[in-house]
């Protein structure tokens, strides 16, 4: 179970590596943050880096992406 700050940095490379070493890694979403992010010449939101590492982790097979209330009720 994973929750933090830097979404799309921190707790996507954590997950990442869990999920590289075998670990069942669970990410409720709303329970990390990140900020915006200037790149390029564009400006990220901390919604779309959120729904990117979101996308990232579960397509990719890395963790299973839920939210806290499902977490409480399992």
């Amino acid at each position: 179970m994973l929750a933090g700050i830097q979404t799309n940095m921190c707790v996507e490379t954590t997950a990442r590596v869990g999920g590289n070493l075998g670990y069942d890694v669970v990410v409720p979403l709303d329970a990390t943050r990140t900020f915006e992010l200037r790149s390029g010449g564009r400006t990220f939101s901390a919604d779309e880096l959120s729904a990117v590492t979101a996308a990232n982790l579960s397509e990719g097979g890395f963790a299973r992406v839920t939210d806290t209330e499902s977490v409480l009720k399992a």
